[in-house]
């Protein structure tokens, strides 16, 4: 970070296309005029086909390669990511849990990965030739649709995990995040810290994601002070360094007291530093970018066991898909240096009530920001049901409901 409190310079991965110079050129805008639209090709891919990178574990981390009676002596993996290994971000997560794969099961597995795989007619020609290069199982780290099932619901004999996705076949089946949860207990520690209760939050689709987000932040807020509102700006992409900031400038302009988002680099937590708000993020753990107003993050390193799990399937002949989501748990990660223990108790609090059961997220009477009563009285949401919400709470601004 920078000692000069007006020159708000960005920590950029080494594959990131926009220039600092470009990420600063930008004018402050107001919320209600916020122009941050983009299609999902543009946001979220390169169109161009990249080749596999490929990695073999080292010998000294090898597993005992006695297979079992009906599995496989070794097996091949790949990836297809979203955006680049080292975005600092969503990827960079999956990158890790690829790694950590690799390091467990040894010279039994054999790992690759596609780097920047957008939404086009050349994504289907990406994930069939995995296929055909002879992939046992491949991963994709966001969610392809069509796109893949196309090539799925033809090669029977490979095994495919997606991330967020909504398909289920005998070679197929989705994994995701339980993440509602985190996100109510960074509400509880939002509630506290800011001070107006108003709470900025930097998204990218009209998604699950970002309605667990919202809805999780400002009802953990409200069992604080119960007047706090979530403030939302929806930017159509998890990596632009200038959306990214043209949003948190509107945000923090705006006078929200603490900001999270979704994104997959850190401009806005630099932002919010400058700005002497308080903030979070989703992939990691990134105090760095705000060394004395960072709250938390998601621990995303449940990625690593999964990937690991699921690749011992595939060599012990055990693998099989299932009918309903696989989410993992997601946990609230580690509390930045200037969090009062007081904040960080009652944040640990909250998580043991929603562990045991004791407390919900969301536990009717519940309405949507439109009105209409969504949860009634004594009822409640478990985390499979969260994963297919598509409305806001009352009090969220910014976003809308899907149906």
């Amino acid at each position: 970070m920078t000692d000069k409190q007006n020159d708000r310079r960005l920590i950029l991965p080494p594959s990131a296309t926009v220039s600092r110079r470009q990420a600063l050129k930008m004018g402050v805008a107001g919320i209600g005029g916020l122009a941050v639209g983009g299609s999902l090709l543009a946001a979220c891919g390169d169109d161009e086909e990249a080749a596999p990178a490929t990695t073999a574990a080292p010998a000294t981390t090898a597993a005992p390669t006695t297979a079992a009676p009906a599995g496989k002596e070794s097996i091949k993996a790949a990836w297809v990511y979203i955006g680049p290994p080292d975005d600092n971000g969503w990827t960079q997560e999956h990158d890790r849990g690829r790694l950590a794969a690799q390091a467990a099961l040894g010279d039994r597995l054999e790992t690759s990965f596609v780097p920047n795989i957008g939404f086009d007619a050349g994504t289907t020609e990406t994930f069939q030739q995995l296929v055909d290069d002879g992939n046992d199982i491949i991963f994709a780290n966001t969610e392809y649709a069509g796109l893949l099932t196309e090539v799925s619901d033809n090669a029977p004999d490979t095994k495919f995990c997606e991330i967020n996705g909504h398909y289920y076949s005998d070679n197929l089946f989705p994994f995701y995040l339980a993440h509602e949860k985190t996100a109510y207990q960074l509400g509880v520690a939002a509630g506290h810290l800011a001070g107006n209760g108003r709470i900025g939050y930097i998204g990218a689709f009209p998604t699950a994601t970002a309605f667990n987000d919202v809805n999780g932040l400002l009802l953990g807020a409200r069992s604080v002070n119960p007047d706090a509102t979530v403030e939302t700006v929806l930017v159509s992409t998890f990596f632009d360094p200038q959306k990214a900031a043209q949003a948190a400038n509107a945000l923090l302009d705006a006078g929200v007291d603490f900001l999270f988002g979704v994104m997959d680099e850190p401009t806005f937590l630099q932002l919010s530093e400058e700005a002497g708000v308080w903030t979070g993020y989703w992939n990691l753990d990134f105090r760095s970018a705000a060394p004395t107003k960072y709250v938390s993050h998601f621990d995303l390193s449940e990625f690593g066991p999964f990937y690991t799990e699921q690749c011992q399937r595939v060599l012990d002949g055990t693998w099989v898909s299932q009918d309903e989501v696989w989410l993992l748990d997601t946990p609230i990660g580690d509390f930045g240096p200037n969090v009062p223990q007081d904040v960080q108790d009652a944040v640990a609090d909250a998580g043991a009530k929603l562990d045991s059961g004791e407390l919900h997220v969301y536990a009717g009477p519940l309405n949507d920001n439109e009105g209409n009563e969504r949860l009634a009285a004594g009822e409640t949401l478990d985390s499979l049901q969260a994963y297919a919400i598509d409305w806001p709470v009352d009090g969220v601004t910014g976003i809308s409901p899907v149906s």
